[in-house]
């Protein structure tokens, strides 16, 4: 039965696994949020720490201003310029994997960018907004340096090219031959522009925020999705596929991105957090993280099943990479892929844990995710507790804990048993032969 089941399963997943493990597009998407999180993590620390729930009594409210005030530049810079990294990173690693000049492709792509960025004008001086390059402008900012090198591509191909002789320098040839892809790309993006200056919603990125972010956003920031998209991440990983690289960094972070600069916004400006699901809520609360099932899995080795060697050696080796949220020595080393009686507890783990998370949230008894980002190496309750800026983040990671440890005990205990059986039928038949 299970066995039909795995074909069938492997029968259409594989393909989909397939498709985008070796898409271009979205692995450079990918290439680009990963980019843009040392930058997102430096400025989270630091609002983090100038938003400590004790350091008003601490220090004063009058010094608390203050210190926010002074780090407030350093906030703008790795929050609100979010976009332009990604854009940049698009653009070199796209065409990194088209065999194009990726220095070229990432600036061709900012330029197209900053051509449909609307312009301000004050005393006959032009400026652009900061707050143009933040969460509401991701979506453009990725379509664009998608296009954008697309376009660069095609023109290459069709070998639309200035060359020049052999004896000139690399950097010189690379130049001209750039010149007329990146002029047709920067372009089709100012006609675009003109174009859009001339309709009711004035920019590109007012467009594509009405029609394709927010619509996206609210349809896959909705719980169902949000627990399918749990379901089939850890599939993949059931199946020895990295789950989190094929479900959540190449299509999802993107949207959960945009929600959780929401959040850093409302947060920074003390005001009332929008939204419950988030990037945050997806790796410390949702299940999107290896934590999740090492934890719970770590427990059981050595304190319920601590008398099993076998499994006490696996402890040893897996204790200090699960602690900081790798769990591959698990998943290949017990192992639990393709073990038809773990396929249960993985796909039951991050809905449980989404569950919870989501009846304290909703209730108001632990507030939303702050869009604070961390390490996503960072240890469980610490990580809850900074995400949501207060002491039940890290009880209600903790209670998740607890629950999905019991899930995992009765699902490892009926492992055992049938392991020992297996076991015992080989030596029974090796009696039988020898007789």
């Amino acid at each position: 039965m299970f066995d039909k089941i795995s074909d069938t399963l492997q029968k259409y997943l594989m393909p989909i696994a397939n498709k985008i493990s070796s898409n271009n597009i979205l692995q450079s998407i990918k290439d680009a949020f990963l980019i843009s999180l040392p930058f997102t993590m430096l400025g989270s620390i630091f609002l983090a720490l100038v938003n400590l729930p004790f350091l008003n009594d601490l220090i004063g409210a009058d010094a608390v201003a203050s210190l926010q005030a002074f780090q407030a530049p350093l906030q703008n810079v790795c929050f609100n310029l979010i976009t332009i990294i990604i854009v940049f990173g698009i653009g070199y690693s796209l065409g990194k994997r088209y065999e194009l000049k990726p220095a070229f492709t990432a600036a061709t792509a900012f330029i197209c960018f900053m051509i449909v960025t609307p312009i301000i004008t004050i005393k006959d001086t032009n400026y652009y907004l900061i707050g143009n390059f933040g969460q509401t402008s991701i979506f453009t900012g990725l379509i664009i340096a998608v296009v954008s090198t697309l376009i660069y591509r095609t023109v290459i191909r069709k070998n639309w090219v200035i060359r020049m002789p052999e004896s000139v320098p690399e950097m010189v040839t690379d130049s001209f031959n750039s010149l007329i892809p990146a002029c047709i790309s920067v372009l089709f993006f100012f006609i675009i522009m003109v174009i859009m200056s001339k309709t009711s919603y004035g920019t590109l990125n007012a467009l594509i925020y009405a029609f394709v972010q927010t619509p996206i956003t609210a349809l896959a920031g909705n719980l169902v999705s949000f627990i399918f998209a749990g379901l089939l991440c850890n599939l993949f990983w059931f199946f020895g596929l990295h789950g989190n690289n094929l479900v959540y960094n190449s299509v999802l972070s993107p949207i959960f991105k945009s929600l959780s600069l929401q959040n850093l916004a409302a947060f920074n400006a003390g005001k009332a957090i929008p939204n419950l699901l988030s990037e945050e809520f997806a790796f410390y609360f949702g299940g999107f993280n290896g934590s999740f099932i090492a934890y719970p899995v770590l427990i059981c080795i050595f304190v319920f099943f601590r008398k099993r060697k076998e499994l006490k050696e696996l402890g040893k080796v897996a204790l200090i990479p699960g602690i900081f949220s790798i769990y591959e020595p698990l998943v290949f080393g017990m192992p639990l892929m393709l073990n038809p009686i773990y396929l249960i507890p993985m796909l039951l783990t991050p809905v449980i844990d989404t569950l919870i998370a989501v009846a304290f949230m909703a209730t108001g008894l632990c507030g939303y995710c702050t869009g604070v980002s961390v390490p996503w190496t960072c240890p469980m309750i610490i990580s809850g507790m900074i995400t949501t800026n207060s002491i039940m983040g890290g009880v209600v990671q903790l209670i998740q804990i607890v629950v999905t440890t019991a899930l995992w005990y009765v699902f490892m205990k009926v492992a055992i048993k049938a392991e020992d059986q297996k076991k015992k039928d080989l030596v029974t038949e090796g009696d039988n032969s020898n007789e």
